[in-house]
């Protein structure tokens, strides 16, 4: 590798962890947006100022609720659109997950109330881990970052109750697009198809880790979901530990 080669790589790492930070501190706002919503709307005290807050909040999240859905789903519209076009489409993508992220986190607010609102402190902060999973490591350690964080999530949802509900079963549906999306990759040799194809993984990609973990996700909520509650508890853990073994071995992997 010459001189040139390596300063477009290094150049090309530095604004991928530039990206990345900006997802970061996205994550930070709406950490803080929580604070303050597990202050003034989960923990409010009982005096007429702070009630008041509670209903205008309350207002703030029924909207958010209804309208960042259909935003997101038109954002994602956008975002297709300008890929039919070939023209650029990061800003409409980005558009779309950031709405689709203000929608979780306003029906699990509304729907969960204080316990909810404690996983979002967590889940946020796997946002902003994922992020940096997509720009800094390799593209299949995302894909199954992506589903095996989803299932801890379909997990949480089947321990508080929602085992059939409509979280669990788009989660299930999610991590399943996610499964068909690695098979399909693995078949063109990690080229995303379209009138212009996109290499989203190396030639050459072991797909052995991504497809089983994706496998192991599906059936772990499938799993929780027959069992019950006690099932979803444990399984939680051990979805947690597979990931924290895929992040040392992908970690390793990049040394």
């Amino acid at each position: 590798m010459d001189k040139k080669q390596r300063e477009d790589r290094r150049r090309q790492e530095d604004i991928a962890l530039q990206r990345g930070l900006l997802w970061v501190a996205g994550a930070a706002v709406l950490e803080a947006l929580l604070v303050l919503v597990n202050r003034y709307y989960i923990n409010y005290h009982t005096v007429e100022s702070e009630v008041n807050i509670a209903l205008t909040l309350s207002s703030i999240l029924g909207f958010l609720r209804i309208a960042a859905p259909i935003a997101a789903v038109l954002a994602l519209a956008w975002t297709g659109w300008q890929l039919k076009e070939k023209k650029k489409f990061a800003l409409p993508l980005i558009l779309a997950f950031a709405l689709a992220a203000v929608a979780i986190c306003a029906h699990v607010t509304i729907k969960f109330q204080g316990a909810g609102v404690s996983m979002l402190y967590w889940l946020v902060v796997a946002w902003a881990v994922l992020a940096l999973v997509y720009y800094i490591y390799q593209r299949e350690f995302f894909l199954s970052a992506a589903a095996c964080g989803m299932s801890v999530l379909a997990l949480w949802f089947v321990r508080y109750g929602a085992a059939y509900g409509l979280e669990t079963i788009l989660l299930l549906i999610a991590i399943a697009v996610v499964t068909g999306g690695v098979v399909w990759l693995k078949k063109t040799d990690g080229l995303w198809p379209g009138s212009d194809p996109i290499r989203f993984l190396p030639q050459k990609t072991n797909y052995t880790v991504p497809v089983v973990t994706c496998a192991a996700s599906l059936a772990a909520v499938i799993a929780a979901m027959v069992l019950g509650i006690t099932a979803a508890f444990y399984l939680i853990f051990v979805m947690v530990a597979w990931l924290f073994a895929l992040f040392v071995y992908f970690t390793v992997k990049l040394m």
